[in-house]
């Protein structure tokens, strides 16, 4: 008898919004340099800040922010990876929520032990006359493939992309995305995901699989 693999939803990016004077940004400098994030870039309105050197991943940056009538944590997903591995992810979280904000953008993803390229052409057939429901309405689906050294035709199904729809989501082959982009190689893997940009809270980065399965 065997085991099925455990399936986690997990926070894959993440903005936070706040007023121009509520970024907590002192206690999110310190927490941030404890862990060994190394600052790669500042200057008068921009500080960023790169996942440590010693993670063997390697990849992820997050940033902060300042504009005259708004600030804003940006985190990617190497840097909420970094973060849940190091074991300061709630904290992380618990830190962005002692000022008045707005997550003004979070993606909650769900990776599969299949091959990408099957997965893609799965939602090309499931949603061949070019839209899907997200929420109340239709959005249009797109698609941006290329060809594997296999010969397999693969890419990344987008629905929404580039509209103005409060969620919006992309199915891809997650192991040709990290081959070309990073030359690291994964076992077959296809990644769904969902990004909201509006009505999502902490909570759903904190607990993200509630949210993602609504969608």
């Amino acid at each position: 008898m065997t085991s099925c693999p455990s399936i986690e939803v997990f926070c894959d990016w993440l903005d936070v919004t706040y007023g121009p004077a509520d970024c907590p940004y002192p206690e999110l400098n310190l927490l941030l340099l404890d862990l060994g994030f190394e600052v790669g870039f500042s200057d008068h309105t921009v500080r960023q800040y790169d996942v440590p050197s010693t993670d063997p991943a390697g990849r992820g940056v997050l940033r902060v922010e300042h504009r005259a009538t708004w600030a804003r944590v940006s985190a990617s997903g190497g840097a909420c990876g970094f973060l849940r591995a190091s074991g300061a992810w709630q904290e992380f979280l618990s830190v962005l929520s002692t000022s008045p904000h707005r997550v003004s953008r979070i993606d909650a993803a769900l990776d599969l032990a299949m091959d990408g390229a099957d997965l893609v052409d799965l939602m090309r057939r499931r949603y061949s006359d070019g839209s899907v429901s997200l929420g109340r309405k239709a959005i249009p689906t797109t698609c941006l493939l290329g060809v594997r050294k296999d010969g397999r035709e693969t890419g990344t199904w987008y629905a929404g992309q580039r509209t103005r729809a409060r969620v919006t989501a992309r199915v891809y082959d997650k192991a040709h995305q990290m081959l070309e982009k990073f030359g690291a190689l994964l076992p077959p893997t296809g990644r769904v995901e969902i990004t909201i940009r509006e009505g999502a809270t902490l909570r759903d980065a904190a607990e993200p699989a509630a949210c993602f399965w609504h969608v």
